[in-house]
């Protein structure tokens, strides 16, 4: 009979929870990289743990103990990815793995403190522990980049990677415990009972992520026969999605990224638009910042190339020929015109 550690099925879980995430295509590409990299580390981890404890090779200690300090940044990393823009989340990224390079560093400092990796360890995941608590508080409205149909889900499997990681703690911490007072056996017990714990809760998460890749697949198969009354529903969504969110001001702004903010597959809402507005769903943005060009010329008195930006078009020469187009004069003289009336 063949025995196989639960470290190791641990770790093929995880690898496989890391391949159904770069499939889960309604998550930005961002984000699904880096969840992806958090279940490949903890693959990793949970193999390295297994050829310590099952089969006695010590050879591989020091990346094992590196690799958590990787982990907890590239959780946070993926939520915080989801509720800030591109560029923001660059800089959040550079900052929180140039803070892991440090911390790595770090623990390879000799330091004769008993107990001063893992409490390194400890203190970073703490630390991202609080941060990911602050994402949470915000409610499930803070995943702005993601989905508007995917908030409740990320707030959920939010709450869940704190637990987790608070979880990880108090293992950690034991484990350091029974090491510092030299009781190998029940420290090799606990890691087992922590393998086995955590295997459980991977079988629940993979369970949950392939019924919701079910559901979310029957729905996207079937076809949108929608009445017109749910269509013009559907434009009313991507069209209160552009304004309270300002999504409108991006100039890069695609038919994928709008329908995944709204929450359909792209060609039912290029659909619905077509069905009742008559453009298509570039054209229909642009009626929505030629709406938004047009109460700045009448509210405000900022410059017209500012109104411009400020709408949403990238280029002068565009934001005049629409809007010459939709309101039959030049955004100056429909100033003067607005103004006027007051």
């Amino acid at each position: 009979m063949i025995s196989i550690p639960v470290s190791f099925l641990l770790a093929a879980l995880f690898g496989g929870l890391a391949l159904a995430t770069l499939a889960w295509r309604s998550l930005p590409g961002r984000a699904r990289g880096m969840f992806a990299g958090v279940f490949c580390l903890m693959a990793i981890e949970a193999s390295l743990v297994g050829l310590r404890f099952a089969y006695g090779h010590f050879e591989f200690l020091a990346v094992q103990r590196v690799l958590p300090v990787w982990i907890a940044p590239l959780i946070y990393l993926a939520f915080v990815s989801l509720t800030v823009p591109i560029e923001k989340a660059r800089r959040l990224i550079v900052w929180n793995l140039g803070a892991a390079i440090i911390v790595t560093t770090a623990l390879y400092v000799p330091v004769p403190v008993t107990g001063y990796v893992d409490g390194v360890i400890g203190m970073s995941y703490a630390v991202y522990a609080l941060a990911l608590a602050r994402i949470w508080i915000n409610g499930q409205d803070v995943f702005v980049e993601a989905p508007t149909n995917m908030g409740g889900l990320l707030h959920k499997l939010l709450l869940f990677s704190i637990l987790i990681i608070v979880a990880t703690i108090l293992i950690d911490a034991l484990v350091a415990y029974l090491f510092a007072q030299e009781r190998q056996g029940a420290a090799a017990l606990a890691i087992s009972g922590a393998s086995l714990f955590f295997l459980v809760l991977a079988v629940g998460a993979g369970i949950g992520f392939l019924g919701t890749r079910l559901r979310q697949s029957r729905d996207t198969g079937k076809e949108f026969a929608a009445s017109d009354a749910q269509q013009a529903e559907l434009v009313e969504a991507a069209r209160r999605v552009l304004i309270a969110q300002e999504f409108f001001r991006d100039p890069s702004l695609t038919l994928t990224r709008l329908a995944r903010r709204v929450g359909v597959p792209d060609r039912d809402l290029s659909r619905a638009v077509n069905a009742v507005e008559g453009v298509n769903v570039s054209q229909f943005v642009n009626l929505v910042r030629l709406e938004e060009a047009a109460r700045l010329l009448a509210s405000t008195d900022d410059p017209v190339g500012r109104v411009q930006e400020r709408a949403g078009f990238l280029t002068r020469s565009n934001f005049y020929r629409e809007f010459q187009k939709a309101y039959g004069e030049a955004p100056g003289a429909y100033r003067k015109k607005a103004q006027s009336a007051f």
